[in-house]
């Protein structure tokens, strides 16, 4: 069993942004991406680097952060749910501030940022809680949503933890926010003049139009369950739940790709048009934990896998990259067990979930009024992307040690897949599987006996 994990706080301020005289309070409404969001609990991401700090490295991390936030104001302000019919949607006001934490660890570094399973409590300690919601009114409440934590480990090394509310930002925009910390950070480490930042973010929601009116159908349903959707980050998570990385290379993932077509070609059918490193690596992850999933109750009908798929370049027209919010549609494909556990399992979720990526190159918004009621039915959910390089953040220390998503909806109802890109891979994928601990060994040897299984 893990040791207790203890963090002892060293310094708690508020960081305000860098003040921008032309603005004294903004009001950006939530849009159709942004609603199904309230349903979940905030976005944990953790960074970890060995490298020791200076003195001046956390009044450095402050100064920079203040900068950044100028230019990414919203994350300062809060997220403003008023009673039905009024919609929720982000104020911020100027004075409004993010949560700074500084703690320390005696915990080692190199065992808390490894590949093997690690209490996903201990971790969680490393990101920090956002503010509990307040209240304006009896009836109108106020989420904050951003909060930083710094996590020194002695001389060997430190965590940035990352917490956001979903509503606010996707994995796109909070990777754009990170580059330019990291950016302003590594000027003031060599003592360069500011560089304006080149990605200026684009607050205007009216870019994302709506002409069948599917924000007002999203809104409809999450004011009906209005008392228990809205998520906070206090919610505990159960202590034996573990979360260990694995990898899968580029040759591993064609060796996977050639036992589908082989299959397919078997039977004399197609083989799936799709098969990415995404849908590949996916798929063969989702297998494997099926079969330790023995008391899996799908009553009789479908087991459901959700992801996430940007919009930046599906929609039919022009969305600016640098698009403050969430841009990401919601989706599921499935089977039924019996399938998905059969000698072609893997040649049945692929299937899957290439008729879900052939649903949106045809119309990406199809279905949307359903996000909300077919992600209520999930048995796991992918969080993170292997188009979004967190491990290029480069704050001047070089690439990070490890890149983590903490799932806080990890509670027994959902397993979880965390996928991350940029560490060097060569073409393969890094997945983090989130399970209870006595299931993470059956899980280890089905996944590493199951490549093998395929190669031969």
């Amino acid at each position: 069993m893990e040791a207790a994990f203890h963090v002892n706080i060293i310094d708690q301020c508020h960081v305000f942004p860098e003040p921008n005289s032309d603005i004294s309070q903004v009001t950006i409404p939530l849009t159709y991406f942004d609603i199904p969001w309230l349903f979940y609990s905030p976005n944990q991401t953790l960074f970890f680097y060995k490298i020791a700090l200076s003195e001046s490295a956390i009044a450095n991390l402050k100064k920079s952060l203040s900068l950044a936030l100028h230019q990414f104001y919203p994350l300062a302000g809060n997220l403003v749910v008023p009673p039905p019919p009024a919609e929720p949607h982000i104020v911020y006001t100027k004075g409004d501030s993010v949560p700074f934490f500084v703690v320390e660890s005696n915990k080692d570094i190199s065992y808390l940022s490894g590949d093997h399973p690690r209490n996903v409590t201990s971790l969680s300690s490393l990101v920090p809680k956002l503010p509990s919601p307040s209240s304006i009114s009896l009836e109108t409440r106020i989420l904050p949503l951003f909060a930083i934590q710094i996590t020194l480990f002695g001389d060997s090394g430190l965590s940035i933890g990352v917490t956001s509310q979903h509503a606010a930002c996707d994995e796109r925009t909070l990777y754009a926010f990170m580059k330019c910390w990291a950016s302003l950070y590594k000027s003031l480490l060599k003592n360069e003049s500011f560089l304006e930042f080149t990605s200026i973010p684009w607050f205007d929601r009216s870019v994302i139009l709506d002409p069948t009116s599917l924000k007002t159908r999203l809104l409809e349903q999450w004011q009906s369950t209005l008392n228990s959707s809205l998520k906070d980050s206090h919610k505990e998570t159960k202590h034996d739940i573990v979360q260990t990385t694995f990898f899968l290379s580029s040759s591993e993932i064609n060796t996977i790709k050639d036992h589908i077509v082989t299959k397919c070609v078997m039977v004399k059918e197609d083989p799936p048009l799709n098969l990415s490193l995404y849908e590949t690596g996916v798929c063969y992850t989702w297998i494997c934990l099926l079969k330790v999933q023995e008391t899996l109750n799908a009553k009789g009908g479908p087991i459901y896998m959700g992801y996430n798929a940007s919009g930046i370049s599906r929609l039919k027209y022009e969305i600016p990259f640098s698009y403050f919010g969430c841009c990401i549609v919601f989706g599921r494909f499935g089977a039924l067990k019996s399938e998905l556990l059969g000698e072609d399992g893997l040649v049945c979720a692929t299937r899957s979930f290439d008729k879900e990526i052939d649903r949106l190159v045809r119309d990406f918004l199809e279905g949307g009024e359903k996000w909300i009621s077919d992600w209520s039915e999930l048995n796991l959910r992918i969080i993170g992307s292997p188009k979004v390089d967190f491990y290029g953040v480069d704050f001047g220390w070089g690439k990070a040690e490890k890149i983590e998503k903490i799932s806080g909806d990890n509670h027994g109802r959902v397993d979880v897949i965390t996928l991350n890109g940029g560490k060097d891979l060569d073409g393969g994928l890094e997945i983090g599987v989130v399970l209870p601990r006595d299931k993470i060994s059956e899980f280890t040897t089905l996944f590493n006996n199951g490549l093998k299984e395929l190669a031969r």
